[in-house]
């Protein structure tokens, strides 16, 4: 907010990245209002059902492996984008949680070739 450049501003910036691109919607769009932000708007749907209500509403409660995919991507987007830097992921963290949910949902799935 106005400081100087840190590492903690970008893990921030990839906090949002991440909820951005999984939400589709940006900080700056008309739902967001009153208080709430893209940050305060994922934490408050950070529940299997309602996840899936901001991802894939047409998908139903079957997929239970990518709702619980999603909500570990979440999570990380949420710990990167809090207020306080301090209480903020650093960067290698986020690779260790990325990397244990590639092979926690991913790996397994893999058909070879």
């Amino acid at each position: 907010m106005g400081g100087k450049p840190s590492t903690e501003g970008d893990v921030y910036s990839y906090g949002i990245l991440l909820l951005e691109m999984f939400t589709e919607k940006r900080p700056t769009d008309d739902i967001f209002k009153d208080g709430l932000d893209l940050h305060n708007f994922v934490y408050k749907m950070n529940s299997p059902e309602q996840v899936m209500m901001i991802i894939y509403p047409s998908l139903n409660e079957e997929n239970r492996d990518l709702t619980e995919c999603l909500i570990s991507i979440f999570r990380i987007g949420l710990k990167c984008s809090t207020t306080l830097p301090t209480d903020r992921m650093n960067m290698n963290e986020v690779m260790r949680e990325l990397l244990r949910i590639k092979d926690a949902f991913f790996s397994a799935r893999r058909q070879p070739l």
